[in-house]
């Protein structure tokens, strides 16, 4: 998928370029506030269907913050981060054409421990959506709700900026707020750019090691 690529190269060419330096993260500090615009794709099916025959496509902002310390032993270490979605652009394709706005409350995100300029997370998230024609049409709702979990990766090009890419299991459903309740289940890919802003008692300690380590600002 050519979305897919384009992220995934341009996350290698950043990783490639400020790698095998020490560096200390802005999602590994408690108290880190996190902003973040990105846009995402889905493609998935309805009912059961053995064909991918709806598209999705939506954009937006996040705010953030990272909750914790890291903790957690070996490969699981990592910081605990709550977040938020305000997604004014969305837009259901193929099947019909519907447009609409999304809000998650809830998107809490692992962020693990991990060398480099790169930051693996574990992300799960949950909102509703609502649009303009019924998804998909029919006895349905204008209304639905939106779960999605999955896996992702952060590419700093800056001590406090960074590229993302992501990709989930995504599912849409009305929840039985409609006669009939048929589900979209497929698959997100999302690609973003992050600003963090540390606490004013961390951020001297961030700038002193990431400046001994060739970090930029």
């Amino acid at each position: 998928m050519p979305f897919l690529r384009i992220a995934i190269a341009l996350g290698l060419l950043s990783s490639y370029v400020l790698s095998g330096q020490d560096f200390l993260s802005p999602t590994q500090i408690k108290g880190t506030r996190d902003k973040e615009i990105w846009t995402g794709v889905v493609v998935a099916q309805h009912d059961g269907s053995t064909t991918f025959n709806s598209e999705f496509w939506m954009a937006g902002v996040r705010f953030g913050r990272i909750l914790t310390a890291p903790h957690g032993p070996g490969w699981l270490r990592g910081t605990l981060q709550w977040n938020f979605d305000v997604i004014p652009v969305f837009v259901a394709m193929n099947l019909q054409t519907a447009y609409g706005a999304e809000f998650d409350p809830i998107v809490g995100r692992w962020n693990f421990s991990h060398s480099g300029r790169t930051t693996p997370y574990f992300e799960m998230a949950g909102g509703v959506v609502w649009t303009t024609e019924k998804i998909p049409p029919g006895y349905t709702s204008r209304f639905n709700i939106v779960p999605k979990f999955g896996f992702g990766w952060q590419f700093f090009n800056r001590a406090e900026r960074a590229m993302d890419v992501g990709m989930n299991a995504w599912h849409l459903s009305n929840a039985w707020t409609a006669s009939r309740n048929p589900s979209s289940n497929g698959i997100q890919l999302t690609i973003g750019y992050h600003w963090f802003a540390l606490r004013k008692s961390t951020r001297a300690t961030s700038e002193n090691t990431n400046a001994e380590t060739g970090g930029e600002r």
